[in-house]
């Protein structure tokens, strides 16, 4: 290998192996300083008056189901208010929101009708008519569980007045295909991650589905922003330069319905990914400030770094991978597909993995070890069982989930290099 490419493969390494190893040693050296907190009665000393806004655009065959999850939460009812906002659907989610409402008269249930504004401003005009003290955002399409609600206020009572967002723990519903068990995975790992990032204060993004504001914060900071295409990312970051807090709440469960083929999950991850790297375009005078602890010194430089792997990794799984596969399909080729020297190359063990440097392979075994350490750690830290069936997701999840990523990062990047514009319903 050349020098260029031996310090790129090296500096990939290093970085790689300083994220996994950052969040493993956080998590050995903050774990008993919260557990306490986390581990206390989740009876609340008062109740106070919550929205659920649930904006929805075309969702008439999910949109049911987040409601009814919104009224089987234990909490007195009358401290309850669910306002739906129906941004320009195009299907029955106005007709079948408002037979619901009829049949369920004794909730305090809502429906704003308008004209397709975007999820930020059907947020914002939501927030005009809500009374609740504290008001929760849940996506269309995810469903909360009943105890949830009572977690999360409970986190606000033993933290101080500047906590701003409490998120959940969420999780994919019912996976079916390949893909979406792919990212049941995946949303295990995001889980434990963000309860790391909880400790240190440097949780970045409060997630749709379900994640709770205190409504005085919000409004003084301007409401959500209708020009960006990630705006539950924009507002945590808005509220980390404005040093409000956000914590997660790891045990309080939400369920969310996972993109279930390649092209909603490239249309979802595009969107997610372009709306990060603009967000911190948009904050870059937070990162390596002093004034923003651990979130402008080490998350900032953290959600910067992961772009530079990924399209890193996208490159080296051409030249390791894709490149010999090739070549080797060439050579088959030309030898009109005789494949017994290829046998017998391998009876001699005569592997590819022979030939390279056991320095990078070590650093490549401790940072597979890690990995495997915090995802073994995520299934316990979200009450889930490893089981054998979990096996193929995992090594899927490594071996084909990262290069998926990778390849939508790097189409992503050429999207805003040419400045295309990117508009976006949810």
């Amino acid at each position: 290998m050349n020098t260029p490419l031996t310090v790129l493969l090296w500096i990939t390494y290093i970085l790689s192996l300083y994220i996994a190893v950052y969040w493993f040693i956080v998590f050995l050296t903050k774990k008993e300083d919260y557990t306490a907190k986390e581990k206390k009665q989740i009876t609340l000393s008062r109740f106070p008056f919550v929205s659920i806004l649930i904006p929805s655009f075309n969702k008439e065959d999910s949109v049911i189901s987040t409601l009814e999850s919104t009224l089987n939460l234990d909490y007195p009812k009358h401290k309850l208010e669910a306002i739906v906002i129906n941004d320009g659907s195009t299907d029955k989610t106005k007709e079948k929101v408002s037979e619901f409402i009829k049949k369920n008269r004794k909730f305090n249930i809502k429906l704003i009708n308008q004209k397709n504004q975007g999820k930020a401003q059907s947020l914002n005009n939501a927030l005009e008519v809500a009374k609740g003290e504290f008001f929760a955002c849940l996506d269309a399409d995810s469903f909360v569980e009943p105890k949830t609600l009572k977690k999360m206020l409970k986190i606000y009572e033993y933290e101080d007045k500047s906590l701003a967002i409490v998120t959940p723990a969420m999780k994919v519903k019912s996976p079916k295909t390949f893909l979406q068990k792919i990212q049941w995975v995946e949303y295990l790992v995001s889980l434990f991650i963000a309860r790391l990032m909880s400790y240190l204060d440097c949780i970045y993004v409060a997630p749709g589905p379900f994640s709770l504001y205190r409504t005085r914060i919000i409004k003084k900071i301007g409401g959500f922003d209708r020009k960006n295409i990630t705006e539950d990312q924009e507002i945590a970051y808005r509220a980390q330069k404005h040093h409000y807090k956000i914590k997660q709440c790891y045990n309080g469960y939400v369920y969310t319905i996972a993109p279930s083929h390649l092209r909603g999950l490239y249309k979802q991850r595009n969107r997610w990914l372009k709306g990060g790297l603009l967000n911190i375009l948009k904050y870059k005078k937070l990162m390596w400030n002093r004034k923003y602890g651990d979130f402008g010194i080490m998350q900032m430089s953290m959600n910067l770094i992961i772009f530079f792997v990924s399209l890193a990794t996208l490159f080296f799984f051409g030249i390791y991978v894709l490149k010999p596969l090739y070549d080797f399909i060439r050579h088959l080729y030309l030898v009109n597909f005789d494949i017994w020297p290829f046998i017998k190359d391998i009876m001699n063990f005569k592997f590819l993995i022979l030939n390279i440097d056991l320095e990078k392979m070590i650093i490549l075994y401790i940072l597979l070890a890690i990995s495997l350490s915090i995802i073994y750690i995520s299934y316990k830290n979200a009450n889930e069982d490893f089981k054998k069936k979990s096996i193929i997701s995992l090594l899927s999840y490594f071996l084909v989930y990262y290069i998926i990523m990778a390849f939508i990062i790097l189409v992503m990047f050429f999207e805003v290099w040419i400045e295309k514009r990117h508009k976006w319903r949810f």
